[in-house]
């Protein structure tokens, strides 16, 4: 082989590897919300997350997912830097792409220190109490206006990176009287706080709500990512993959519960 040919193959195979390493790629971000979004790079990093990584890595995309505050990741997400946010509800993000198939089917429970005997029984129970919900997630009609209206008197906003964690510490010292958020995010993190047995449940409210990942509304393969999931979500539900997932957390599918 001559050596001019020689230096044509060296930069062919050289063009070849790059395309390889540059393959395409997909960045998901949102708050530690286990078990739906744990911690990032972890072996178990929630199970929206693997869902995501193996429905995408079929289709030759890579997922990377970023642990982000909230609203930072909603903000990120419009503006096209990142092309989804995981474990939204519709009233999160409006405008954003959302797939067919939801993630989770969640609704809005109320928890309070062992030693309460409150119970919600509608939003005119919560007067009177001091109430923690996390800043920049959606929670429904039922308690959306409450929220805002009382956001700087009644209701105490969590925000950072791990609002949920000092939520929790928050209510077992008594310094909330209750907490909302969703059932199984709650007992999850508390268990991994040793706290658990502190708490118990004080009602939930009426609506239940579906939860995606939801894509970028500027970015223009948004619509292809959201048909790809929702489609790799059946497959793996038909397969039994799906469950197979969700037990790693102690899950089962939302759908045939």
């Amino acid at each position: 082989m001559s050596q001019i040919l020689r230096i044509f193959c060296a930069a062919l195979l050289l063009v070849y590897s790059s395309i390889g390493l540059s393959a395409e790629k997909i960045v998901i971000a949102a708050d530690r919300w286990c078990p739906f979004n744990c911690e990032a790079n972890a072996p178990l990093p929630g199970f929206m997350i693997e869902v995501a990584t193996d429905v995408f890595e079929e289709k030759g995309i890579e997922v990377q997912y970023i642990e982000m505050n909230w609203s930072r990741a909603i903000q990120e997400a419009k503006k096209g830097h990142i092309n989804a946010v995981v474990g939204a509800f519709k009233g999160d993000v409006p405008g954003f792409v959302l797939p067919e198939q939801e993630l989770a089917i969640l609704g809005n429970t109320f928890f309070v220190h062992k030693d309460s005997n409150w119970q919600y029984q509608g939003v005119e129970s919560l007067q009177g109490h001091q109430l923690a919900a996390i800043s920049g997630y959606d929670y429904g009609d039922e308690l959306r206006d409450y929220i805002q209206n009382n956001s700087s008197d009644s209701v105490t906003m969590l925000g950072s990176e791990q609002p949920l964690h000092r939520g929790i510490q928050m209510l077992s010292l008594k310094r909330i009287d209750m907490l909302v958020e969703a059932e199984p995010v709650f007992w999850y993190t508390a268990n991994l706080l040793n706290k658990a047995d502190h708490f118990k449940v004080a009602g939930s409210a009426k609506e239940f709500e579906k939860s995606y990942i939801a894509f970028s509304p500027v970015i223009g393969e948004s619509q292809e990512y959201a048909q790809i999931l929702s489609d790799g979500i059946e497959r793996l539900r038909k397969s039994g993959q799906l469950q197979e997932i969700l037990s790693k957390y102690g899950m089962t599918d939302w759908r045939e519960e």
